[in-house]
């Protein structure tokens, strides 16, 4: 029997590899929904691995993979919600059962004897679904700068016309500084929703906070 409940949860992040955006853990239940981006990406630098051998040694460095196994790409996915369901149902397919709950993918709880096997699995089902090239060939400020226009323009307008209040945005620069982390509308949405007893998810249906995926492409 697997113990209490564990998230990996894939933040909305400028890319560096899908792998760091899906390590994120923590204990599932009401928690505010991870920001989608990464204070520790430095606007203007690239540190996405540049060809399959090196995502692939990164992705065996962050497992503790000492000698991985090769790996055929099963499929290239986006950064959205059907490429997360794709890699849940490969965890699922290994024996790992896996949901993927609109937030991030979702694992029940890992027993220490067991965490080498499932990294082993993760590192399988992440080399199998690597995010495709043209999802991740934009520098982090690119990215910030879209999400960004896509935040004050598409997604703001449109839970304030569900009732709820936003603070003020800040301007880009300081948006840009701050990789995105000062300004989340979405944690903002979320608390108002728990402490009016709303449903999150059916916010999150209406006003998705991801861009679209046109918005990520070159």
């Amino acid at each position: 029997m697997r113990g209490a409940g564990a998230r990996d949860v894939a933040r909305r992040t400028a890319y560096l590899t899908v792998v760091v955006a899906l390590l994120v853990t923590g204990c599932s239940g009401t928690e505010p929904p991870a920001a989608p981006s990464d204070p520790a990406v430095t606007p203007g630098e690239w540190d996405g691995p540049a060809t399959r051998e090196e995502y692939l040694t990164e992705l065996a460095e962050i497992h503790g993979i000492e000698d991985p196994p090769p790996v055929e790409i099963v499929q290239e996915i986006a950064q959205d919600d059907d490429g997360l369901r794709l890699i849940a149902e490969c965890y699922a397919e290994h024996g790992w059962p896996s949901t993927f709950d609109g937030d991030g993918i979702v694992t029940e709880g890992i027993p220490p004897e067991q965490q080498e096997a499932f990294d082993l699995d993760r590192y399988i089902c992440n080399a199998s679904y690597p995010v495709a090239e043209r999802y991740r060939s934009l520098s982090p400020e690119e990215h910030l700068r879209r999400w960004y226009t896509y935040l004050t323009t598409t997604y703001v307008p449109c839970v304030e016309a569900l009732g709820y209040e936003i603070s003020e945005p800040p301007t880009l620069e300081t948006f840009l500084a701050s990789g995105g982390s000062q300004w989340i509308p979405n944690e903002e949405v979320f608390r108002q929703s728990q402490a009016q007893d709303e449903d999150f998810t059916q916010v999150e249906e209406q006003c998705p906070q991801d861009m679209p995926l046109e918005m990520l492409e070159q």
